[in-house]
């Protein structure tokens, strides 16, 4: 069974005078366990909708949302579908609760009701997981941005959630901060976490293994980044592809054809094939 099952799920947001905003349209797709994938639209496309509803915050106005084989709309299963997946939202300092960052940690797992021994265990390999250790007794506030938000990561860890959704967390990150947030993801996939990206930046969505494209709350493509980079659809859902999969697709246009390229690497390879 897959790790998470969408079946023609829409979601209506309630206006004034009985209107309603319609932000998720008859999605349906899954998500197996262990996947990366990139969720990518432009503002307004039903992204940050589609993220409350895999955990749980926001329940289906039709269809249905299945984490583990439970429904979210059935309230006996969300305290156990809030632990399996977590999120990271886009501000990092939305999401603190304590000053020190030990403490913050462990507001989670104090909230399960753990013991102390287990809650003290779950703080350090949390940091421990995110590269943090050593900032475990300072203050948050004197973090950088990328710090932050690896601590906002480790306190989702210490819940030890099975799917990780990060809503535009690196959005308001310098390219160092970027950087140290997708390494630590990069590897917490790698140990088994299924991670569900949203972003607008289509650089990470490349990193990805697959890439989830939503317009008007509607799902329009959903392939590997090379399948999706190279369709014409993209341009029309108001994404740009990243620069050097533009500069291939020029070369390519000039008759240097290079193919699908998704990093520096590759398109220096491509470029080194075709002169030999």
């Amino acid at each position: 069974m897959a790790q998470l099952v969408l079946k023609d799920v829409g979601y209506v947001y309630a206006l004034k005078e009985g209107a309603g905003l319609k932000a998720i349209r008859g999605l349906s797709f899954s998500v197996e366990k262990g996947e990366n994938i990139a969720l990518v639209g432009m503002n307004g496309s039903g992204k940050s909708t589609l993220a409350k509803l895999l955990n749980g915050l926001f329940v289906p106005s039709s269809g249905e949302v299945l984490v583990d084989g439970m429904s979210t709309a059935d309230e006996k299963n969300t305290f156990e579908i809030r632990k399996r997946v977590g999120m990271v939202f886009q501000n990092p300092d939305n999401q603190t609760v304590a000053t020190i960052i030990e403490d913050d940690i462990a507001f989670g797992p104090e909230n399960l009701g753990l013991p102390g021994e287990e809650i003290a265990e779950r703080v350090r390999s949390s940091l421990e997981a995110v590269g943090m250790s050593e900032f475990a007794s300072r203050t948050a506030s004197k973090l950088s941005g990328g710090q932050k938000q690896r601590v906002a990561i480790a306190g989702v860890l210490a819940m030890k959630p099975e799917v990780l959704i990060l809503d535009e967390a690196t959005s308001m990150l310098d390219p160092v901060g970027r950087r140290e947030v997708l390494d630590v993801v990069g590897r917490l996939n790698k140990e088994g976490i299924t991670v569900i990206n949203i972003t607008h930046n289509m650089e990470e969505a490349a990193l990805a293994q697959r890439v989830l494209v939503l317009r008007k709350g509607k799902l329009v493509l959903d392939g590997s980044p090379k399948e999706v980079f190279a369709s014409s659809v993209l341009g029309a859902c108001g994404l740009t592809l990243p620069p050097v999969a533009q500069l291939a697709n020029r070369l390519s246009e000039r008759g240097f054809e290079l193919g699908a390229i998704l990093d520096e690497n590759e398109l220096v390879e491509g470029i080194c094939r075709r002169l030999k």
